[in-house]
């Protein structure tokens, strides 16, 4: 029999997770590479590869036409798209099956109905499930959105309509926050999903965040796989991912697996698929969105039910049943996401090259990750370097696993989140399993040089310690508004320079103007986050020395700003 060619049209650890998965059936597996990744992970350990383009991902991994012709050039039977980029692209999708390809996902249909959030919130209402009270239509115009949000209430989200993994979101407090992210989400959104629609959600605060995964063959047999809590978050990213959520009731359970599995049933899905609920309580969940797509923290539920899902993915595109796939759930699994980003610097993304690198080991422990020692973290793509997964047979045997794990795990050479993951294990409210949506955003008290003191009726809950330069407070506070402010030092305290590699995507000021501060002036960004620059005193703009599409680098001047007092 003919080997079969898989192509993976992606890059990082879900690209070589997915070459593991492949080779272990026999499989051909072909990669497909940009300027920055020629000698990543995926590429040596793929049979083949491909050239798609420049680091730019709209030249190389969002760019449709290069990845078809890929599939074409080098014969592959199938294409699996892992998660981000195309991978919950409808075009992309139909592309792929016109070539007489073997899609490994949903159908175009299903992709393009559940994908768009606004048309799966009208799917689900139909059903009778409630989704998050927000707008069944996008905001066209800053007038519209500001409207929908004076209806709900503050806070809201801005979302992107086709959007999921965090990116294009942002939650806004007031009605200048919106007037001010409302340009961003639109261009975040167009950016990583070629849509720029999006729309207003009421924000549930304290909220849980909660998804089920399921996996649906053809012939209409659907498998449910438990349930997982992805509640601690920065950014609106997840940190960590744990199954099964223990504080969930038998009863809420029993709801969240009815509720998956007629959604499935509505969709007409196919293939692994995962839906996402809001909770505000143990028994109250809120419809989010469904990913067409495998998710990031699909480890924690294979190692809680001993599965593949890559693997059953890959049987189900090729026609197999899921009549016999019964597995059962053991013991409790987290994962934790290791990003190169800095903690005792409101996590902000840290592109650099990896001088030292060593996993942790040991039963029931696992990495899924793409880099070595000398490995370059570009400012390109996102900043996930690895992912820990340990198991346990009690959540507290998993906990204790991931303390251990975390101490083992060095990384030298750019911060990483390793030591707040650790730290955050050791909380109460984790021991406690009472973690929700804004957990660190809202309770983690980093202390400025200027501004040293703790804020007494803000009683600290628990210090901890990131690193040898931090030791930040959980204390609860309100998060602050959209921004950073990038100074030089003090003694030039209107010098801004850039704090890391990345690209100008907008200016809201210009040479010779007045400015407050706090006043927006550019927007910077990079690894997928965007940043906005915001003045650190008042005065007048000497010196701008960029604009809209500018690439920068680390540590250049970008806006001096002379004092006017």
């Amino acid at each position: 029999m003919k080997q079969k060619r898989i192509l993976i049209a992606n890059r990082g650890e879900i690209a070589l997770r997915i070459i593991r998965s492949a080779k272990e059936m026999d499989l051909h597996t072909i990669a497909v590479y940009s300027d920055a990744d020629e000698e990543a992970l995926h590429v040596k350990r793929a049979d083949e590869s491909y050239y798609l383009g420049n680091s730019l991902p709209a030249d190389s991994y969002r760019n449709l036409k290069k990845l078809i012709q890929a599939a074409i050039d080098t014969k592959a039977d199938l294409v699996h798209p892992g998660y981000g980029f195309l991978a919950e692209n409808s075009d992309f999708a139909k592309a792929v099956e016109k070539k007489g390809i073997t899609w490994i996902g949903p159908n175009p249909e299903t992709i393009k109905s559940m994908g768009d959030k606004i048309e799966s919130r009208k799917l689900i209402s139909k059903v009778g499930l409630h989704p998050v009270p927000g707008q069944l239509k996008p905001s066209r115009s800053k007038k519209d959105a500001t409207k929908d949000a004076n209806s709900f209430g503050y806070p809201v989200a801005l979302k992107a309509a086709h959007g999921g993994g965090g990116k294009g979101l942002r939650i806004v407090y007031d009605e200048k926050e919106l007037l001010e992210s409302f340009e961003i989400v639109k261009r975040e959104s167009e950016a990583y999903f070629g849509s720029d629609e999006i729309y207003v959600e009421k924000f549930i605060k304290p909220a849980r965040h909660i998804e089920t995964q399921i996996l649906a063959d053809k012939y209409g047999n659907i498998v449910y796989l438990g349930e997982r809590d992805c509640s601690l978050q920065r950014r609106n990213q997840k940190l960590i991912e744990e199954s099964p959520p223990v504080w969930i009731s038998d009863y809420g359970r029993e709801k969240l697996k009815e509720y998956s599995l007629k959604i499935a049933r509505v969709a007409k899905y196919v293939n692994a698929g995962t839906i996402e609920f809001l909770a505000d309580n143990d028994e109250n969940f809120y419809f989010l969105e469904m990913n067409t797509r495998l998710q990031v923290e699909h480890t924690v539920t294979e190692m809680r039910y001993g599965i593949d899902l890559v693997k059953e993915q890959i049987k189900v595109a090729l026609g197999n049943s899921l009549e016999e796939f019964n597995p059962e759930p053991r013991g409790h699994s987290i994962e934790f996401r290791i990003n190169a980003e800095d903690p005792a610097n409101k996590f902000l993304p840290t592109p650099g090259t990896i001088t030292e690198y060593r996993e942790p080991t040991g039963n029931g422990v696992r990495v899924d990750g793409w880099v070595r020692t000398g490995t370059q973290i570009t400012h390109f793509y996102d900043n996930l370097i690895a992912k820990l997964i340990v198991w346990g047979a009690s959540r507290e045997e998993a906990r204790f696993k991931g303390i251990r794990c975390l101490d083992e795990y060095i990384i030298g050479g750019v911060p990483t989140t390793i030591n707040v993951l650790s730290e955050v294990l050791k909380t109460k409210e984790f021991i406690e399993s009472n973690i929700h949506v804004k957990f660190l955003e809202e309770n983690f008290k980093i202390n400025d040089v200027e501004d040293d003191e703790i804020i007494s009726d803000r009683p600290s809950k628990v210090k901890i310690s990131l690193d040898d330069k931090a030791n930040p407070t959980l204390a609860p506070q309100r998060p602050k508004k959209i921004g950073l402010d990038l100074t030089g030092n003090i003694k030039n305290p209107g010098m801004i320079f850039a704090d890391m590699q990345g690209t100008i995507m907008d200016t809201m000021t210009k040479k010779g103007k007045k400015v407050k501060k706090g006043d927006s002036l550019f927007v910077l960004e990079a690894m997928k986050m965007e940043n906005v620059i915001t003045a650190p005193i008042d005065g007048v703009i000497k010196k701008f020395n960029i604009e809209k599409g500018q690439p920068v680098k680390k540590g250049e001047l970008l806006v001096e700003i002379e004092a006017k007092f």
